[in-house]
């Protein structure tokens, strides 16, 4: 197999099997998620343009994001922003990478966010493909089923500018009715 000869040869042929089901069965997941999109997007008369390559679900990122206790009593204002680059989803119209600047801002009630989790879970979105707006919504809703009780959460999407346009999605739970 070629991740024997990948791994220098390394790997157990129990290991190697294991890891070729595995790709197999990411290869099938993407495919069928592709199609999916593909077809939803027919129903309203958009057609992918430029290259088309398959994306993973939204589904398949990192679910679980540790967390720690928050024991204070003075209030704060925690505020993690990616870089740029550091954030990216596939655009599923064209097959593109979204790059974007990730800005989390919340007052902590009970809990903060694990940074190191944060990142992986921030990483797990560069083979996902999904309209911008979806991508914002899912990660405020994984936010905030984390944090379980912050005063407020802000989740802001800034993608880099496509077609002249700069795409900004927020979410703020105080604009929910929560």
């Amino acid at each position: 197999m070629r991740f024997a000869r990948q791994c220098g040869g390394a790997m157990t042929e129990k290991e190697q099997q294991a890891l070729a089901e595995k790709l197999a069965a990411l290869r099938e997941e993407a495919l069928a998620h592709t199609e999916q999109a593909l077809a939803y997007m027919a129903r309203f008369g958009v057609r992918p343009e430029g290259r088309l390559q398959p994306f993973l679900p939204p589904e398949s990122r990192q679910r679980h994001i540790d967390r720690l206790p928050y024991e204070h009593a003075v209030r704060q204002v925690v505020v993690y922003e990616t870089e740029p680059g550091e954030f990216s989803a596939v655009c599923p119209f064209s097959g593109l990478p979204d790059y974007g600047v990730l800005r989390i801002e919340y007052v902590p009630g009970s809990w903060i966010l694990e940074l190191k989790s944060l990142k992986y879970y921030i990483v797990s979105w560069r083979s996902i493909g999904a309209a911008q707006e979806d991508l914002t919504a899912i990660i405020y809703q994984d936010l905030m089923r984390h944090l379980e009780d912050p005063e407020y959460l802000r989740v802001t999407t800034v993608y880099n500018v496509r077609g002249g346009i700069r795409t900004t999605c927020t979410i703020d739970s105080r604009e929910q009715g929560r």
